[in-house]
């Protein structure tokens, strides 16, 4: 312990030779030779010498002791900075370690869960390939069913157009009926009565009145004047050729046609009944209109 401390002092007392020793020796010779300098100049006054040599030992000194204060302030800031260094160099490896450690141990947990996971899986794929192979069994099956069933909801969206066409082919059927019935009906009109009518216009009051009686059994007609007389018997054969085709009987009852004659034709049904106006087809064969009956099912008339 003792021999320790002695060399320990020996090289303190060595450094500080090394340090300020040398050095001094140096900075007294220069001081030295700038006073023999400075005391030449003066004629070798000493004490001229004497101050120069205190103010050049003084200066150097200081400039000395300076550089020595910097030249320790630096070396010590090196070594710190180099501790701090490896401090940290020694924290960020400790963390690599704990970092590493910690990594291990997670690969050891994803392998030990991958371990426990993979029968399972195995195990899930094979249960849900059975489960397809059985799906796919029971969807071949009712492959079959299936497009029955489909025919049989194709039918029967079907079955509502093909109705609704039909229906509509129906109406335009009856209503080209209804139009020819009119128009043969005018022609009856034009052939029969032009010999009996007054003039044109009357004629085409004639017409114009059965043309609405042939859409409204309701309607009241204007009174047509007559050039020539008819009889009773002529006009009820007359307009019961026309109502007969008219469709319905319904709406063209007896005493519907009675009140339309008695209307149309006041001067010479004005002393009639229409009681006696409604027997229609007596003497049918009498008189210069006789009963033109359709046939069955028919709407022309026979008088061509």
């Amino acid at each position: 312990m003792n021999n320790v401390k002695c060399k320990t002092e020996n090289m303190a007392v060595r450094v500080y030779c090394l340090v300020w020793g040398c050095p001094g020796l140096v900075i007294l010779t220069i001081s030295l030779f700038v006073s023999l300098k400075v005391g030449n100049d003066f004629g070798q006054d000493n004490f001229a010498k004497f101050v120069t040599f205190v103010i050049s030992s003084g200066l150097l000194g200081t400039v000395y002791y300076l550089f020595q204060s910097v030249l320790a302030e630096v070396s010590l800031r090196l070594q710190n900075g180099q501790h701090e260094g490896t401090i940290l160099l020694t924290d960020q490896e400790a963390e690599a370690v704990t970092e590493d450690s910690t990594d291990n141990d997670i690969i050891e947990q994803v392998q030990e869960c991958r371990a426990e996971v993979l029968p399972q899986t195995e195990s899930a794929q094979e249960h849900l390939s059975e489960e397809l192979q059985e799906s796919t069994i029971e969807i071949s099956d009712s492959a079959e069913p299936t497009k029955e069933i489909a025919d049989t909801i194709e039918t029967s969206s079907e079955q509502p157009d093909l109705y609704a066409q039909r229906c509509k082919e129906y109406q335009r059927e009856q209503e080209q009926r209804r139009q020819n019935t009119i128009d043969a009906i005018m022609g009856y009109v034009t052939h029969t009565m032009s010999p009996y009518i007054y003039d044109n216009d009357e004629l085409e009051k004639l017409l114009d009145a059965i043309r609405k009686w042939a859409d409204d059994w309701q309607h009241i007609p204007v009174p047509i004047r007559l050039k020539s007389t008819l009889t009773t018997l002529d006009l009820r054969h007359f307009v019961w050729n026309i109502a007969e085709r008219l469709g319905s009987k319904k709406d063209y009852t007896g005493e519907v046609r009675a009140i339309f004659i008695k209307r149309m034709f006041p001067d010479v049904m004005k002393d009639i009944e229409l009681d006696s106006i409604r027997n229609f087809k007596f003497q049918q064969d009498t008189g210069n209109i006789v009963i033109d009956e359709p046939d069955k099912g028919d709407y022309h008339f026979h008088f061509e």
